[in-house]
């Protein structure tokens, strides 16, 4: 009897102890969130993390900073580098790098929504992009591309942006990338940066003008208080686009079924869930901003003509880079703007 209770004993001791194993073995990606925690981009963040917990019965699990751990044009670079396993990156960050995602941020390639323009995007990326593998070279496995709200033109002077001559005339920042290039052929002086960096400069009042920004980042980064006028193109001059993506190192030390399951939730899903919070945060932030006295404007033809203009050379360069992967650039807008159209 006794050798019975010890081999029993002995069993029970090792059923533990391989749990215990099973336990520690769990895969865990550190996630490092740039724009901060109460972000509206965790709204679709967050729950991908806990999603990613549950397809993978408790096999992968997800960690995200309670703080940025890099500037946000160095997210590649930190998880490069090992400083975190997974973030998301503004595509102006990668331009370099990477010619395919691009598109998402040329002026004037929208949807008009976010959640529609992070679907059209992810299955526009992944229909001609993806097996470039532009981002493997860097160690780097894409998991999603999505889109934010479309960006506008906003100022604290007493009145309302409305023609490239007035932007001339007061002190512009324009959002890094698309919207600072075409500023720059347009002949507007200005600084740039990051979205969240802008308070930088609004709060100091370095500027009166922004080109490229959201309602919902003026409220996050610029400050409620700042803006007398914002004036909103029929097609905006960018979608903030953007790549969610990890260390291909711990990609590839998943297994297949993991993997699949991962996918499952990534792609598309994430897109249109992150979409679908931006797009809602832009209606808080109308709100916000019309109660603190700011006036909205449309803009005329001849502003946009005149941005539509300064906004072409972009197109010709990235036709022209496209070209060189064996890629059809007009045809990947084409595709872009075809999903739109159809509106699901």
């Amino acid at each position: 009897m006794k050798k019975v209770l010890a081999v029993t004993a002995l069993a029970v001791g090792a059923s533990a102890m391989f749990g215990a194993t099973q336990a520690q073995a769990a895969e865990r990606w550190t996630c490092n969130v740039f724009t901060g925690p109460k972000h509206y981009v965790n709204k679709g963040l967050k729950p991908w993390g806990k999603e990613v917990g549950k397809v993978t019965n408790g096999e992968v699990k997800i960690n995200f900073l309670p703080a940025n751990a890099a500037p946000p044009p160095k997210q590649l670079n930190g998880i490069v580098a090992g400083t975190f396993d997974c973030a998301f990156i503004f595509h102006a960050f990668t331009a370099k790098q990477a010619a395919g995602p691009a598109f998402g941020i040329l002026p004037f390639l929208n949807s008009g929504g976010a959640e529609l323009g992070g679907a059209a995007y992810w299955r526009s990326w992944k229909g001609n992009f993806e097996d470039k593998k532009e981002f493997d070279k860097l160690g780097i496995k894409i998991l999603s591309m999505f889109q934010f709200s479309p960006v506008h033109f906003f100022t604290a002077t007493d009145t309302p942006i409305n023609s490239i001559a007035d932007m001339k005339s007061q002190k512009m920042w324009a959002l890094a990338g698309t919207s600072s290039k075409t500023m720059k052929v347009a002949g507007v002086s200005h600084v740039s940066g990051p979205a969240a960096r802008l308070g930088e400069f609004t709060q100091t009042k370095v500027v009166q003008g922004l080109a490229g920004i959201t309602r919902g980042g003026i409220v996050n980064f610029a400050g409620e208080q700042f803006a007398k006028h914002g004036t909103f193109t029929a097609n905006s001059i960018m979608m903030p686009s953007f790549a969610w993506m990890v260390s291909k190192k711990k990609w590839e030390s998943l297994n297949g079924g993991q993997k699949k399951a991962i996918a499952a939730i990534s792609g598309e899903k994430l897109a249109r869930s992150i979409g679908r919070a931006s797009d809602a945060f832009e209606e808080v932030a109308k709100v916000r901003l019309a109660k603190v006295g700011m006036k909205e404007h449309k803009a005329t033809a001849a502003f946009e003509a005149e941005l539509e203009k300064a906004g072409k050379p972009q197109y010709d360069a990235w036709f022209k880079r496209v070209k060189a992967l064996g890629v059809d650039g007009p045809k990947v807008i084409e595709q872009y703007q075809s999903i739109v159209r159809a509106g699901s």
